[in-house]
């Protein structure tokens, strides 16, 4: 069979390794023009996803037999790129503060094209931005959790990938894991139709896109593979002696890493259109902090972990609004020395990008009695 022979792993192999080079230049690049940490923390943790997805696929592809727990990490960090992308999306924009004041007051239009038409009237707030951030961040929980579900599963042999049997967990894991990105992914297609018209100078429409293509791709693969296990056009592999060497859960499985390794070339390429580190290219070097110091910058858990203290607590509302602040002192400590220029004293990109626009609103305080935030609190 093609998918077990040598050729696929070769081919899997030289197409991971050339997307892990592409995003891994491009991490570089934007950690060598690291002067705007609120932006590319989340820009660097997105393009990370090419490298873990094509070699963690790659691994498995070469390694099937322990393909499970290559695919775990692979699956988990698929839910950290969802929360990323959402909170990039909140920095472009200022903060939940300046898209309260965009968006306040307005009302979601329901469509069938956008799947909104049997939803009842949403109005954008406060609450609707939680839930948008308790959308993605219940995916970050659940998908760990499920993880490590399977793999005690399979050390029992009940797991069984690709096999849609009911006796089997695979079945079940599937259920609820579509459960928890289908909610998460929604939230962010609201989110975005709620402000795709103040996020069109950053051009969200491909970053957007590929986000969701990238998930959404391997998802349906996975779909698709296992309804041709179901009828029978993949089939297990089989000795002489009719006895079965290799199941049809891992020749789908293989066929999914495979897939997978020549997929996240196309996205390197793509990602690098999405998110060019240009935008921050300063092409100065005057105060520029050590590349560890803005690594340490990236890999800091600290913006997750108060969002999952705040997001599910009764303070919401006190806190998002506060937050802005919080994090732009925070960011202080990773960014250079102000450099003062006649003709701009901001971070970011120059004054003639769209950045600055939405960035000039970022402290601006909205109502204290427009929200009611003390009812709420």
């Amino acid at each position: 069979m093609f998918i077990l022979g040598a050729v696929p792993k070769v081919l899997g192999g030289i197409c991971a390794i050339a997307a892990s080079f592409i995003a891994c230049y491009q991490i570089y690049q934007h950690l060598q023009h690291y002067f705007c940490p609120s932006e590319q923390r989340w820009i660097i943790r997105i393009l990370c996803i090419v490298p873990i997805y094509a070699l963690t696929s790659w691994c498995s592809l070469l390694f099937w037999e322990f393909s499970i727990y290559f695919d775990s990490i692979r699956d988990v960090y698929e839910a950290f790129v969802i929360y990323n992308f959402l909170c990039l999306c909140y920095e472009y924009l200022g903060g939940e503060n300046s898209i309260l004041n965009e968006i306040q007051g307005k009302e979601l239009q329901r469509s069938w094209y956008t799947g909104t038409c049997c939803l009842p009237k949403i109005h954008y707030d406060i609450q609707f931005l939680r839930f948008c951030k308790q959308s993605t961040l219940q995916f970050c929980a659940v998908k760990p959790i499920v993880s490590l579900i399977t793999i005690i599963l399979e050390a029992n042999d009940q797991f069984h990938e690709n096999n849609l049997h009911p006796k089997y967990g695979y079945l079940y894991v599937t259920i609820i894991y579509n459960i928890s990105v289908t909610l998460a992914l929604y939230a962010l297609v609201l989110f975005y139709l709620a402000t795709r018209e103040i996020l069109k100078p950053h051009d969200p429409v491909l970053k957007f896109f590929m986000v969701k293509a990238i998930i959404f791709a391997s998802f349906w693969q996975g779909v698709m593979l296992s309804f041709l296990e179901l009828i029978n056009v993949i089939r297990a592999t089989t000795n002489s002696a009719e006895t079965v060497v290799i199941t049809t859960g891992q020749i789908s499985a293989s066929w999914q890493n495979f897939f997978i390794c020549v997929e996240m070339l196309i996205s390197a390429f793509l990602l690098r259109v999405a998110f060019p580190c240009t935008v921050y290219d300063k092409n100065e070097a005057s105060g520029r902090q050590t590349l560890s110091t803005n690594i340490r910058d990236t890999l800091n858990p600290k913006y997750m972990v108060n969002d999952y203290i705040h997001n599910f607590s009764s303070t919401y509302s006190s806190y998002a609004l506060g937050n802005q602040s919080a994090n732009d002192e925070s960011d202080m400590d990773t960014r250079p020395q102000r450099h003062e220029t006649p003709e701009s004293d901001e971070w970011g990109p120059p004054n003639n990008t769209p950045h600055d626009f939405f960035n000039s609103g970022q402290h601006t305080l909205v109502e204290h009695d427009q929200l009611d935030l003390n009812s709420r609190s």
